[in-house]
């Protein structure tokens, strides 16, 4: 008697449930496709951050290597110096500049200034340049 009563018991219970009718769960799905759609530019844009920061990070490396050959340099070269470096295969320019004080007058007593600016087209095809610049002694 007691499956029988259990049975009952439940058959009440689902018997009063309703499911949901298939335009709500095609609205629902409109909804959300709504909300996802939403936020498919944020996607785009946070891809594209992403290689803006890439560029930028080799862009850093290569400005770091610049400044290192000439740190290593036993003598600087004779100011004013301009040096253009182009690589094909990662597509940037480097564009070394050495200024002294008698060249440029905004540069202190002893010291060279090395100024890099590094040029190259990014992933959307927009052109980019980045420019460091930093003192060296003579």
């Amino acid at each position: 008697m007691n499956t029988y009563k259990a049975y009952k018991t439940l058959k009440k219970a689902f018997k009063n449930e309703s499911g949901l009718t298939l335009l709500e769960v095609m609205i629902s799905m409109i909804v959300l496709s709504i909300g996802f759609l939403g936020l498919a530019p944020m996607v785009v844009l946070s891809i594209e951050g992403n290689n803006i920061s890439r560029d930028v990070l080799n862009v850093s490396g290569i400005a770091k290597q610049q400044i290192e050959i000439y740190k290593g340099m036993p003598t600087l070269p004779a100011a004013p110096f301009t040096q253009v470096t182009t690589n094909p295969t990662d597509g940037y320019t480097v564009t070394t500049y050495l200024n002294d004080n008698i060249s440029d007058n905004t540069v202190p007593v002893g010291l060279k200034r090395i100024d890099i600016i590094i040029d190259w087209t990014g992933n959307q095809g927009v052109g980019r340049t980045i420019s460091y610049s930093t003192f060296l002694e003579e």
